[in-house]
C-alpha cells in the first residue's frame, strides 16, 4: 500500500479519535462537577477518555513511523 495513502488513512482516524477525546473529557468533566454522581461512574469515564487518549498517541505514534519511511525512502 502506498505510504500517502496509509498516512491519509492514519489521519482520519487521528481526527476521529480526536473527537472522541474531546467528548470523552467534557463528560468524565462533566460528571466530575455534579453531584449526586457516583464515583464509580466518574471513574468509568475518565477510563474512557484516558483510553481514547492512548488510542490517539498510538496514532500518532505511527503517522510518525510512516513519515520515517517516507523520509528514508527519498
Amino acid at each position: 500500500m502506498d505510504i500517502e495513502v496509509r498516512f491519509r488513512k492514519l489521519e482520519s482516524r487521528y481526527r476521529t479519535a480526536l473527537s472522541a477525546a474531546v467528548a470523552a473529557r467534557a463528560n468524565y468533566l462533566a460528571l466530575a462537577g455534579v453531584s449526586g454522581v457516583t464515583p464509580a461512574a466518574v471513574e468509568r469515564a475518565k477510563s474512557l477518555w484516558q483510553q481514547i487518549e492512548f488510542r490517539k498517541r498510538i496514532i500518532v505514534a505511527k503517522m510518525a513511523e510512516l513519515e520515517a519511511l517516507e523520509d528514508a525512502a527519498s
